[in-house]
């Protein structure tokens, strides 16, 4: 699971994508203080491990722990 969210703020949207609820919360707390808008909230399940990298969706897996250890 991750969530993304749009904020309106300087007049540009700032994109921020998390899997940390707590981590995403204080950083949409942050820029709405700073006068940012929230224009949309989503959830994404993250069902088969991909993620968006650089605008693009990419299997990669989203943490450390669910990768697979390289080989020394």
């Amino acid at each position: 699971m991750f969530l993304i969210s749009h904020i309106w703020l300087d007049n540009q949207f700032q994109i921020i994508i998390s899997e940390s609820a707590s981590a995403h919360q204080k950083i949409l707390n942050e820029l709405t203080g700073r006068g940012g808008i929230v224009v949309l909230n989503n959830r994404q399940d993250n069902l088969l491990g991909s993620v968006i990298v650089n605008g693009k969706r990419s299997v990669w897996t989203l943490t450390k722990a669910e990768g697979v250890d390289p080989i020394v």
